[in-house]
């Protein structure tokens, strides 16, 4: 468990160069089954689906962020978990989107002023805590029908603490007690579940139940509501996990993601003009922005997106899967019990999948595929473009959404700004990685340069 070092995908990574497309790893008494083959991973997580569909025990995801093992992330298959993913697959289908997509616009559009103020104000910019308002916003908006006005108001504050909080005891740093019984010794005297209850007990549900109870008071659509009116009665407890997964999922992955792609388009000067100009082109025939339902008439920019996702993946792991049986797959035994994870980061760059120049970042390979990334998620493995949101029935069914929210947000970014290096010898990183993040993979900490382009054809 320690070989892993700071960055876990990277080692990994090494190692299925070194043994192989899967690994068999003893994490003390649990069994690890690590897989970088796309068409085995398929096989495994779809075609096996109905068997490799459970979740792995954690202490945090099971008994204090789950509530018991309720709502969709980290429950087992079952009518339980049926009846939860439903009501998000329904609460969360693009039809109900449409709700949401003037306030969608309305926020990515508040972020670039952000973004253009912080630079003007001192220079340069780290747009971390700005995309984490972003992104908070609309899947609060959509969840519970309210929003937070600046990056310093104390709710918006205390809400991405709890965030945060969740995905630090979600990583495996702090589950080490399950790997290793010795480790509860430690743990005990540490205090680190006594945190995680307290901070569920104190913390996260009360804010949940208050946030639940005014959204039925609120006017306009929201989550909740839908909830109710889509005929799903969910017990309080499930329909506060279910919130949860949403606000939680819903803000770190994409804060994250978005804090990439910035990262990356940095050091890409010449592709941010072409991104702009494709943009400028679709604004002098309509008139007005590109909607997502639009993209393929702004197919540079769909193929940036995809390429950013792929060449930096949000996780190193994704949520780890689980089988309840023995299981053979292209003569690869999967015993009953075992962790079942993909390392994403051999995953992205796997010459199989991506066969010309996996290890570089290069956009045009995704010009011929310019289909949502859901859709592509649940079609053909041979035609897949990334793999951040998940496999068979476990695929995140907020995904619509999410690349409805980064979509606005790259588009919005392009059509009125270009990114710029605050020295020619201080670009971003983006060969590194935060430690100590939790689940996700965040770039290490930067600043940057967003410049109003003096060519810009939206007129704020």
């Amino acid at each position: 468990m320690w070989s892993f070092g700071p960055l876990p995908g990277r080692t990994v990574s090494e190692w299925h160069r070194e043994l192989g497309p899967i690994i068999k790893l003893q994490m003390g008494r649990r069994t690890w089954i690590v897989v970088d083959d796309p068409v085995l991973a398929h096989k495994i997580f779809v075609t096996h689906g109905a068997d490799t569909s459970y979740r792995a025990y954690g202490t945090y995801a099971d008994k204090y962020f789950s509530n018991g093992a309720r709502g969709i992330a980290f429950s087992q298959p079952g009518v339980h978990w049926n009846k939860n993913r439903s009501a998000a697959l329904s609460v969360l289908a693009p039809k109900q989107i449409k709700k949401y997509i003037e306030s969608i616009h309305q926020e990515t559009s508040d972020l670039v002023d952000r973004l253009l103020e912080s630079t003007e104000k001192n220079g340069f910019t780290d747009p971390y805590k700005f995309n984490e308002l972003c992104f908070l916003n609309v899947v609060f908006n959509v969840a519970f029908g309210r929003r937070f006005e600046s990056v310093d108001d104390p709710e918006f504050l205390h809400v991405i603490n709890m965030i945060e909080t969740s995905m630090k005891f979600l990583s495996l740093e702090k589950d080490k007690p399950n790997f290793l019984p010795i480790v509860s010794i430690i743990d005990y005297f540490a205090g680190t579940e006594a945190k995680m209850k307290h901070f569920t007990d104190t913390v996260r549900n009360p804010a949940f139940e208050r946030f639940i109870k005014e959204a039925l008071e609120k006017e306009g659509p929201n989550v909740v509501k839908s909830l109710q009116e889509d005929g799903f009665d969910l017990p309080d407890e499930d329909r506060l996990v279910l919130l949860g997964d949403i606000i939680t999922g819903g803000t770190d992955t994409l804060s994250v993601t978005f804090s990439w792609n910035l990262a990356i388009m940095c050091h890409h000067p010449e592709l941010q003009e072409r991104i702009s100009s494709e943009i400028d082109k679709f604004i002098q025939v309509h008139g007005r922005m590109p909607t997502f339902t639009e993209r393929t008439e702004v197919p540079l920019c769909i193929s940036v997106m995809k390429e950013c996702m792929r060449y930096r993946p949000t996780t190193y792991f994704g949520l780890p899967h689980s089988t309840d049986k023995d299981i053979e797959v292209d003569g690869y035994i999967l015993p009953k019990g075992c962790t079942i994870i993909t390392n994403m980061d051999s995953m992205h760059k796997n010459p199989k999948q991506y066969p010309v120049h996996p290890e570089a970042f290069m956009p045009e390979r995704f010009m011929d595929n310019l289909k949502t990334m859901q859709s592509s998620a649940n079609g053909k493995i041979e035609q897949r473009d990334n793999f951040n949101f998940g496999w068979g029935r476990r695929l995140c069914p907020g995904s619509y959404l999410a690349e409805v929210e980064l979509f606005n947000a790259f588009v919005q970014v392009f059509a009125r700004c270009k990114i710029e290096p605050i020295s020619q010898e201080e670009y971003p990183d983006i060969t590194g990685a935060r430690e100590n993040a939790g689940l996700n993979i965040l770039p290490p900490p930067y600043r940057v340069r967003f410049l109003k382009r003096e060519d810009t054809l939206v007129i704020v």
